[in-house]
């Protein structure tokens, strides 16, 4: 006898599709970091990655310590960079910090 699995899935349900099945990727959502220092920490916490536009200066720090200047990252082609940040200080430009999907591996 063979035992089929299958997805979770509730179609009658009112959770929406992501609420039922889950988020898929890396990551889940974004918090647009204008200019002035926004902490990693509390409700921000889980950040895993940001996207830093040409242009933009400031400093990452790293969540176990160390910085690195935001305008290294803004260097070259625009891409996503998969750090554990603590916080993020913009002098100029924005920078889009993405929440990690705890369940993605």
């Amino acid at each position: 006898m063979s035992i089929e699995v299958q997805p979770y899935d509730y179609p009658d349900s009112t959770y929406n599709e992501f609420q039922r099945k889950g988020h898929p990727g890396k990551f889940h959502g974004v918090i647009v970091c204008a200019v002035g220092t926004t902490n990693f920490t509390s409700s921000n916490f889980g950040i895993g990655g940001v996207i830093v536009p040409p242009g933009t200066t400031g400093t990452a720090s790293f969540s176990l310590g160390g910085d690195i200047p935001l305008s290294v990252l803004a260097s070259g082609s625009v891409r996503a960079y998969e750090f554990s940040l603590a916080s993020v200080k913009v002098d100029s430009g924005t920078v889009y910090a993405l929440i990690r999907n705890p369940i993605a591996k």
